[in-house]
C-alpha cells in the first residue's frame, strides 16, 4: 500500500490526469521519489507501475487506445491471430517522446488490430520497424507530420549504412513506407513520392537447410532416451508427426485420443486430425499420467509458461551440448525435419497424395519437392535414354562400355542385398529389435537402400512384423485402456458442467417465478 500512496501523490503534484498515460519521464521521476521516500527496499518501481498499469487497463470497461501499454488480454484478438511460436502479452508506445508522435502511431497500431486480420507476431514486427524510425525523427528533433520525401531519403541511407541484411532493409524499408501512406490516407502529414521502390536492395534466398540433417537426426533420436521425458516427447512428436513447432507448444492432453483402435492426434488451430503411432501415443499417456496434467491444459509448459521457438531452441541445444552430440546445432531449424518424415514416408510406399494430406500441405507440388521427386524422375529417365542403344552418344561402343559399368554395378549390388539379409536374418535370431538406422550403421549402407531395394525392404517389413505382433497387441490395449479412462472423465465433466449449468437456470426460473407472481398480485 505504501508504494500506492506515494504514486498517488506524485500523480496529485505532476499533474497527471492517467496513469495510463504515464511516459518514461514521469515513470523514472516516481521511481527517484520512491527511492527517496522508503531508501533501499525490496520495491521495484517499474514492475510496480506495469502491475498498476496493467490492472487499470484490463479493468477498464472499454479498451483505452490512449494508454502508452496495451494488453493483448484486453484486444479481443481471435486465436487465429496469436503467434504459435511466441508469447506476446502487451505493446508499449513508451520509447515514443513527443506526444504528437505517439499519437499517430497509436491510431496506426489501433488499425492494425482492427481492420487488419493480421498475425501478432507480424504486428509486433511493425511495431519494432516503425518505433525505430520515430526515434531517428526525435533524434532530428522533428515530428512526423513535417517530414518529406528528402527526411525518408535520409533515413533510408542511413539505414543501408547499417549491417543488415538486403531482405532486413527492404523490410524496414516497407514497413515505414506503409505507415506513412497510411498517414497520408487520412490526410495526416503531406502528400509526397515515397522512395522505396528506388531504394530496394537485391535479396536471395537464405538456405536455412541443416547439413546432412538425415544423419544427425538419426543421432539425436539415439540419444533421446537420456533426454528429459518433455524434451524427449516434444523431438518424437516433430520426429513422427511432422507438426510446426508452433502448433506442437499447443498440444493439449485432450488431442491425443482413440478411435476405431488406432491412436490420433488433433492438430491444434485446424479443424484436422492425423494418425499418429500407438507408441508414441502411450508415450503420451504415460507422461501426463506421471506429471499429473489436466485434461484440458497445455502438455509442454516452459516454467509454468508457454513455449517459444527460442525457448525451446534453447532447450534442446542445451541438452545436446551435455551428451557431446552435434556441436550444441539446432537440427529442428526450419522445416528440413518435415521434409525428411516426407522422405520416409514416399520410401516406405505412401503417395504423394496421401503424404499431402497428412501433412496438410495444399498442392502435391509442394511435397515432390521435399522429397525431390524430380531428381528421382531425372535419374530414371536418364537410365531409359541410355539402355536406347540407338540414342546412345557413343553408338555400339558407348553402349558395350555402359552395359559393363550396369552389369559391375548389378554384381556389387547383388553383394549388398545378401550381406543385408544376412544381417536382417542375424538380427533376428538373436532377439534383437530390428531398426533401419541400426543395420545403416551396423553394415555402413545408406538407410535409403533398405526402404529402395524390394528384395529387403520386404525381408525387412515380415521381420519386423513378427517382432511387433505380441508387442503391439499389449501396447495397444494399454493405450486403449488409458484413453478411455481419459474420455470417462472428460464425459463425466461435460456431465458436471450440464449439472451445474441445470441448476443455474433453476435458480433463474424460480427467480423469474417470483417476479411474475409478484406482478400478478400487483396486477390484481
Amino acid at each position: 500500500m505504501l508504494p500506492l500512496k506515494y504514486l498517488l501523490c506524485y500523480v496529485e503534484n505532476s499533474g497527471l490526469q492517467d496513469i495510463l498515460k504515464m511516459d518514461a519521464d514521469q515513470e523514472a521521476g516516481f521511481a527517484l521519489l520512491l527511492r527517496k521516500q522508503i531508501g533501499e527496499s525490496n520495491v521495484n518501481a517499474t514492475k510496480f507501475i506495469a502491475f498498476c498499469r496493467k490492472t487499470l487497463f484490463l479493468e477498464a470497461k472499454e479498451i483505452n487506445w490512449e494508454a502508452n501499454v496495451w494488453y493483448v488480454e484486453k484486444l479481443n484478438i481471435s486465436p487465429e491471430r496469436y503467434s504459435l511460436s511466441s508469447t506476446i502479452d502487451s505493446f508499449s508506445f513508451l520509447d515514443i517522446q513527443r506526444e504528437d508522435n505517439r499519437k499517430m502511431f497509436q491510431e496506426y497500431l489501433k488499425y492494425l488490430f482492427l481492420v487488419t486480420n493480421l498475425n501478432l507476431g507480424t504486428i509486433r514486427i511493425k511495431q519494432t520497424y516503425i518505433k525505430e524510425f520515430l526515434r531517428y525523427l526525435e533524434e532530428q528533433e522533428k515530428a512526423v507530420i513535417t517530414i518529406d520525401a528528402i527526411s525518408i531519403k535520409d533515413y533510408f541511407e542511413k539505414l543501408s549504412m547499417q549491417r543488415i541484411s538486403p531482405q532486413g532493409y527492404n523490410n524496414k524499408n516497407r514497413a515505414v513506407a506503409i505507415f506513412l501512406q497510411y498517414l497520408q490516407v487520412k490526410d495526416d502529414i503531406n502528400h509526397f513520392t515515397i522512395p522505396v521502390f528506388f531504394y530496394k536492395k537485391k535479396s536471395y534466398p537464405k538456405n536455412c537447410e541443416v547439413k546432412n540433417l538425415d544423419k544427425k537426426l538419426d543421432l539425436l533420436t539415439l540419444y533421446l532416451s537420456e533426454f528429459p521425458d518433455q524434451l524427449r516427447i516434444m523431438s518424437l512428436i516433430l520426429l513422427y508427426t511432422g507438426i510446426d513447432k508452433g502448433k506442437m507448444f499447443l498440444l493439449k492432453n485432450v488431442d491425443f485420443y482413440c478411435e476405431n483402435e488406432d491412436s490420433w492426434m488433433k492438430v491444434p488451430g485446424m479443424n484436422r486430425s492425423i494418425p499418429i503411432p500407438d507408441i508414441l501415443h502411450l508415450l503420451v499417456l504415460r507422461y501426463s499420467e506421471k506429471n499429473h496434467i489436466d485434461i484440458e491444459r497445455l502438455l509442454f509448459l516452459n516454467r509454468d509458461k508457454k513455449y517459444t521457438a527460442r525457448s525451446f531452441e534453447e532447450a534442446i541445444t542445451k541438452q545436446c551440448l551435455k551428451f557431446g552430440i552435434l556441436d550444441g546445432e539446432y537440427v529442428f531449424k526450419g522445416n528440413g525435419y518435415q521434409k525428411e518424415l516426407c522422405k520416409a514416408l514416399y520410401r516406405n510406399g505412401t503417395s504423394i497424395q496421401a503424404i499431402r494430406e497428412y501433412m496438410g500441405y495444399f498442392t502435391d507440388e509442394t511435397v515432390k519437392k521435399y522429397i525431390g521427386w524430380v531428381d528421382e524422375e531425372v535419374a530414371k529417365k536418364s537410365d531409359e535414354f541410355f539402355k536406347q542403344e540407338e540414342k546412345s552418344l557413343g553408338g555400339n561402343l558407348l553402349m558395350a562400355k555402359y552395359d559393363k559399368m550396369n552389369e559391375a554395378n548389378q554384381r556389387e549390388n547383388e553383394k549388398k542385398i545378401q550381406l543385408a539379409i544376412a544381417e536382417i536374418h542375424r538380427t533376428a535370431s538373436e532377439g534383437k529389435t530390428i531398426s533401419v538406422s541400426k543395420l545403416s550403421r551396423n553394415m555402413g549402407l545408406s538407410k535409403g537402400f533398405f526402404y529402395k531395394n524390394e528384395q529387403v525392404r520386404s525381408l525387412l517389413n515380415e521381420e519386423k512384423e513378427k517382432q511387433d505382433q505380441g508387442t503391439l497387441a499389449q501396447l495397444k490395449r494399454e493405450v486403449r485402456d488409458k484413453s478411455l479412462e481419459k474420455q470417462v472423465e472428460l464425459y463425466q465433466r461435460e456431465i458436471k458442467r450440464l449439472l451445474d449449468e441445470n441448476e443455474k437456470l433453476k435458480k433463474e426460473n424460480r427467480k423469474l417465478v417470483r417476479a411474475l407472481n409478484k406482478l400478478q398480485k400487483d396486477v390484481k
